[in-house]
């Protein structure tokens, strides 16, 4: 089934905007910043798993007014990773993650 997670982020804090939950993957296929504040705001949206994070935009100056969009590909999140976001100063940003959430397999392969 179809998700969409979403936080409105006001201040400099780190916000957690999605944890998959115990039992389940996530397949992200859309991701979404928009800056509706009325100046410039270095935003930082990123996955985390726990030990590595996967930083889509690391600090990157948005427009007011202006958006950036990720959804050419699919993300695999696992049980407990988190999608995160952060700016760089108060404003009015909004991140949005949309997802298919399944139940995890019984075993789960290894690449390492």
């Amino acid at each position: 089934m179809l998700y969409t997670r979403h936080a409105t982020v006001t201040n400099t804090a780190e916000v957690v905007v999605l944890t998959v939950p115990a039992g389940f993957v996530a397949h992200v296929s859309y991701l979404l910043v928009a800056n509706n504040g009325g100046s410039t705001n270095a935003c930082t949206l990123y996955f985390d798993d726990g030990t590595d994070e996967l930083h889509l935009l690391d600090a990157k100056n948005i427009s007011s007014k202006d958006r950036e969009e990720f959804y050419r590909g699919i993300f695999v999140m696992q049980s407990g990773d988190q999608v995160k976001a952060q700016t760089g100063s108060s404003g009015d940003v909004e991140f949005s993650v949309t997802l298919d959430l399944l139940e995890a397999p019984s075993t789960l392969v290894n690449f390492s």
